[in-house]
């Protein structure tokens, strides 16, 4: 008697804890307060992908489940201007995103700015946590309803083309060489002051237009951008002419109604992933500057820190005054004196 007692208070106490195991995991898989897709554009596994997963992964644990953000990559939700003008109305909540400077002028401080920079290293100094551009791209970025979490370093840019022109160091020579440029303002005013024939075409169709001559090379982003074009293309010039940054975005609104905690959540998952690309962007534009040469046989050229700093003030001379007829003085005022840049 007392046998069966005992396995029946075992039997019991296995049904009772199988109960509470059911309640617990039915209660972790509840629905999210909070379901989000956040949208960026590159491959799938790319360093982009990877690094917006593991931000959606951090915000998901930090929260208990409460917030899910599933990252949509590859430009499977639209291409990066579709995206931009998504997050500004909130039709998708978060994005791995460029400011859309035909949208508005002035967010090219955030996006395209030449000569800004000199390097890597100054870049951080400027468009990271605490620099002097942060804030004012931040601002920039709220006149829009959007919300800018952090910076998502890409790399300093540099030209592709299909032969090494005579006179690469010197601004004032013309090559003769027409070079695809994003179909922004500044870009083609900065490489028509570099002497090259600016020929503004949509990245989509840069491949086709090299490949058919109608340019001899393109502009856009660091050496992992011209490694699509390695069978194009034969010669990498790092002429620094701008740092590429995309920002961890977040709808305005959407923002305005969460808590102060969750916020904080997602804004220091976001200065995570940004401080992990910092860490290692220098590492992928040498990477892909040796790809290029050893599987390849590309000509890889690197400024010297002289002829960087006599086409950056012949660029500057010639471009940022015509930078001013396009984001304003006030824009323009802040920073000539935090660049420290003379005005001229």
């Amino acid at each position: 008697m007392k046998m069966k007692k005992l396995v029946f208070l075992s039997l019991a106490l296995v049904l009772a804890m199988g109960i509470v195991a059911f309640a617990t995991h039915t209660t972790a898989q509840a629905a999210p307060e909070y379901k989000w897709r956040l949208a960026q554009v590159h491959p799938v596994d790319s360093d982009f992908d990877v690094r917006a997963k593991e931000f959606a992964k951090k915000v998901f644990d930090r929260t208990g489940g409460r917030i899910q953000i599933d990252v949509y990559s590859g430009g499977v939700l639209g291409d990066w201007t579709e995206i931009f003008e998504m997050n500004v109305r909130g039709t998708v909540e978060m994005a791995m995103s460029q400011a859309n400077a035909n949208f508005d002028p002035k967010l090219n401080l955030a996006y395209y700015f030449p000569y800004l920079v000199k390097d890597i290293a100054e870049a951080k100094k400027v468009y990271g946590q605490g620099g002097w551009a942060y804030k004012i791209i931040q601002d920039l970025w709220a006149a829009h309803n959007v919300k800018a979490l952090s910076v998502f370093p890409v790399g300093m840019s540099g030209v592709s083309l299909k032969s090494l022109p005579k006179d690469y160091a010197n601004a004032a020579v013309k090559k003769g060489m027409k070079v695809r440029v994003m179909p922004i303002k500044p870009c083609e005013m900065t490489y028509e002051a570099l002497g090259y024939i600016a020929t503004p075409i949509p990245y989509a169709e840069a491949y086709s237009a090299i490949q058919t001559g109608i340019a001899d090379g393109q502009m856009g982003g660091p050496p992992f951008q011209a490694w699509q074009f390695k069978d194009v293309n034969k010669v990498w010039i790092q002429y620094n002419d701008y740092f590429e940054s995309w920002w961890f975005t977040i709808n305005m609104d959407l923002w305005k109604k969460l808590s102060k905690k969750d916020q904080d959540i997602i804004q220091k998952a976001a200065n995570e992933e940004s401080l992990v690309r910092w860490a290692n962007v220098a590492k992928e534009d040498e990477e892909y500057r040796q790809k290029l040469k050893n599987e390849y046989g590309w000509q890889i050229v690197i400024l010297t820190p002289a002829q960087l700093k006599t086409i950056s003030a012949q660029v500057r001379k010639t471009v940022w005054p015509k930078m001013e007829e396009l984001v304003g003085k006030e824009l323009m005022d802040k920073i000539y004196k935090n660049s420290g840049v003379p005005r001229p």
